[in-house]
This record gives structure tokens, sequence and C-alpha cells, in this order.
């Protein structure tokens, strides 16, 4: 019988979950990742050229816990705007506990696809204009 059971204590699961959340959040508050040399670099973007969908993420982040939203913006306006609607899914996903479960499939699929053609339609218009 493990001491750290998951299924006997799941706070101490928890406890480690936000620690590691708070150090990663430490990190990139107190380096910047367009100026340090710690950070990983897109592989995407050395191969092809052409940025992804997340490339500018690490330095959103550095931005948004530095409280600058416009700067963040400018680094990936894409998953800045994402992380408020990421949240009304959360939302979201709690109200479909209520909906019948036909119902509620048939919004997640709605969902998922309408985020997969969102990212795509955002990778091409950041490689196409620039942004």
């Amino acid at each position: 019988m493990a001491f750290f059971s998951v299924s006997k204590r799941p706070y101490v699961l928890i406890a480690i979950l936000v620690l590691a959340v708070v150090a990663v959040l430490a990190v990139y508050y107190f380096f910047d990742p367009s100026a340090e040399g710690l950070f990983p670099r897109c592989r995407f973007l050395e191969l092809t050229g052409y940025k992804c969908p997340g490339c500018g993420t690490q330095r959103m982040l550095h931005s948004l816990l530095h409280f600058d939203l416009v700067s963040a913006f400018r680094y990936n306006a894409y998953l800045l705007t994402l992380f408020p609607l990421m949240l009304l899914l959360l939302a979201w996903d709690g109200w479909t506990k209520w909906l019948p479960k036909r119902w509620a499939e048939a919004a997640f699929v709605t969902l998922a696809v309408l985020f997969v053609v969102l990212t795509l339609l955002w990778w091409l218009l950041r490689n196409v204009f620039g942004w």
C-alpha cells in the first residue's frame, strides 16, 4: 500500500500540480523568453520559416504576467482571446450537464469543429498577412 495513493490522498496530487504551475509561472515572470536562451524555440518556425498557431505563446505569457496586454496581443492574439473563451467553455460544460445527452454531444462536436477551423484560419492569416 503506497503512502501517496491518489485515491486516498488526492490533495497531495493537487498540491504538486499547483506548485508546478506556480513554478512555471514564476520562471515566465522573472525571465523574458525573447531575451533568455533557456526557453525552447519553435521547431516548425525553424524548419519552415512559417509561424505555427502557438508561436509567441511564451512571450505572450511573460507579457500577461506583467500586465502588458498590448504586447501580449501582439505576440499571439489568437491564444490571448482563446483564454477567456476556454473559461466560457468550462462554464458551458457545466451548463450542458443539464441538457439531454444528445444535445450536449452535438454542442461538443460543434465547438470542437469551430476550434479546429479557427485555429487553421489563424495559422493561415498570421503567415499570409504577418499577424
